[in-house]
């Protein structure tokens, strides 16, 4: 049995679109991944900078 029906026929070689969640941040928008992604940039920053602290702390004991 072949499924012949237009719908299937409508969207060959057709891309169907992105959804993108965006985020409304100063009155621009900006792409969650992107937000994701600079979030985590931002906490790694903080834990390599909070484990910096943390040992010299302990070397100067």
């Amino acid at each position: 049995m072949g499924h012949n029906n237009s719908a299937n026929k409508a969207f060959i070689g057709k891309v169907s679109p992105k959804i993108v969640d965006t985020v409304r941040f100063n009155n621009r928008y900006i792409d969650l991944e992107t937000v994701k992604e600079k979030a985590t940039g931002i906490a790694s920053a903080i834990m390599i900078f909070a484990g910096i602290v943390a040992f010299s702390f302990l070397f100067f004991i």
